[in-house]
């Protein structure tokens, strides 16, 4: 969420791995692919997985980028990128719609990737760099990978507005980015914790405050009911002023998540109008 503007301004995909119908935490999955040398094969997976599924949630071009977790090892592997061009040339995604987020939980030599990745970037890729604050290299890798984005682990954002050894590491954090426009904070659950990070210059956040993560079928059906309560919205107040009750209850209808994402769809399918 750019919750400065009020609105949906990326995706990011998920990996929920499972075996024997039993869930595999995906650090644990991630790190036990690099153990077993098998990161890129899993990462490519990953990558093709999520812009197909991300492509499958609209009927039109996918509105957002879409950020998609790879581990360092993979970017630095020639057939990982050999990889990457073949989906661009067969349509599968677009480069300006990916989003690649460098796990930090995976150790990485920062000034290796560092020119590997201007490969990546010059096709219009999008680096971020995940989990940032839980690495022992936080600083220097922002400093040398000069990532697009930079997101900040939950746990170093949950509670925030109570804690202020987390403020002075965001602010830290602010200072060596040069502003808080390029820094998302994740695991925002509470509206004390999202106005902390508002009043420190942080403008795009993510977390369970906003939605649960949602599967494609779940993101095509809300888009359905936000299609529905637009048109019955705009069909009432054809004939009624926007003060009514009647609109005001119509309009209570349409929940925190529902609203916020009528807002990205209604700017998707009607670009020069807005209802907000």
């Amino acid at each position: 969420m750019n919750h400065v503007r009020g609105e949906v301004c990326a995706h990011e995909a998920l990996s929920r791995p499972r075996i024997d119908g039993r869930a595999i935490a995906p650090d644990v999955w991630f790190r036990a692919a690099v153990a077993c040398n098998r990161a890129r094969e899993v990462d490519q997976l990953v990558v093709t997985l999520s812009m197909q599924s991300f492509a499958l949630a609209w009927s039109e071009t996918p509105p957002t980028p879409l950020f998609v977790n790879v581990t360092p090892s993979s970017l630095t592997n020639k057939l990982f990128l050999e990889y990457l061009e073949i989906l661009f040339e067969k349509g599968i995604c677009f480069p300006e719609q990916l989003v690649i987020e460098i796990v930090e939980y995976i150790p990485y030599d920062v000034t290796h990737l560092s020119a590997v990745i201007q490969t990546v970037r010059s096709r219009g890729v999008r680096i971020a760099l995940d989990d940032v604050g839980i690495g022992s290299n936080t600083f220097s890798s922002v400093a040398v990978l000069e990532p697009d984005w930079v997101k900040v682990d939950r746990t170093l954002i949950r509670g925030i507005s109570g804690t202020p050894a987390k403020q002075e590491f965001l602010s830290r954090l602010v200072q060596i980015m040069g502003s808080g426009e390029r820094i998302i904070a994740e695991g925002i659950e509470t509206h004390e914790d999202l106005e902390t990070i508002r009043s420190m210059g942080i403008f795009k956040s993510q977390g369970y405050y906003w939605s649960a993560p949602l599967s494609v079928p779940q993101i095509q059906s809300l888009l359905q009911t936000i299609e529905q309560k637009r048109h019955e919205l705009l069909k009432l107040v054809e004939t009624t002023v926007w003060t009514d009750p009647t609109v005001l209850a119509k309009s209570e209808e349409i929940d925190r998540l529902v609203t916020l994402y009528y807002r990205l769809w209604n700017k998707v399918r009607n670009p020069n109008r807005s209802l907000s």
